[in-house]
């Protein structure tokens, strides 16, 4: 299982992180003590680096230089810098890609996936996501319960993989929008209805037709 390095020095945003990526297969080491970031790297325990641009004491941009000078774990900043001169400087510095913040977990995970591809080629990216009796897999588009399993589309993919990640929580429409067309402006709210119905009456497939309960008014949860 790939383990993510996450340096952030928000503490909520830091557990938030962690929680949200080992709710969809990855393990997450969490260091309190920023000076340690590269001794971590150096024991070869983790595969990715998270790495926030604002830190007290040194800055992300300086750890990143320092962990260029003994290895090439891939390394992606997270900021709320968000000028062109930032992104190029953090790839100046070594980075392998720029997040900005606020963040949409969705796309996160995309870049996070693509990072680990291009720098495990033979690892392989299949992650799993568990909840009670059913198994996601995202990069195939599946969701499998006991012996059966059901062909998602994207979206249904990304609808489940929200839900999933966030059990008992109602997730509001408009949440679901932004996360899962990130901006496409001409979206609107009977899109996600329409993702919705489809995803039901393939979930019914796996008896699990009522497995996400509509909030009128609020969202969706499971």
């Amino acid at each position: 299982m790939m383990r993510l390095l996450i340096a952030e020095d928000d503490e909520v945003l830091r557990r938030e992180l962690s929680r949200d990526l080992e709710s969809h297969g990855y393990e997450t080491a969490v260091p309190e003590r920023f000076e340690d970031v590269e001794d971590i790297v150096k024991e070869g325990k983790v595969h990715l680096v998270l790495l926030d641009v604002t830190l007290p004491g040194r800055d992300g941009y300086e750890i990143c230089r320092s962990i260029r000078r003994f290895s090439r774990i891939p390394i992606l900043f997270l900021t709320s810098r968000d000028t062109d001169m930032d992104e190029l400087y953090g790839m100046t510095m070594g980075g392998d890609d720029f997040v900005r913040k606020p963040y949409k977990m969705p796309i996160l995970l995309a870049r996070i996936e693509a990072l680990i591809r291009r720098s495990y080629p033979d690892a392989g990216t299949e992650r799993e996501i568990l909840w009670q009796d059913f198994r996601l897999l995202p990069a195939k588009g599946k969701l499998c319960r006991g012996e059966r399993e059901i062909i998602l589309t994207r979206q249904e993919t990304l609808l489940l993989s929200c839900l999933f990640a966030r059990p008992g929580e109602v997730i509001r429409r408009v949440d679901f929008i932004e996360e899962l067309w990130d901006n496409q402006v001409f979206i609107d709210d009977n899109t996600l209805s329409v993702h919705m119905t489809r995803l039901r009456g393939k979930l019914k497939e796996l008896d699990a037709g009522d497995l996400i309960v509509t909030r009128y008014g609020q969202g969706y949860l499971i």
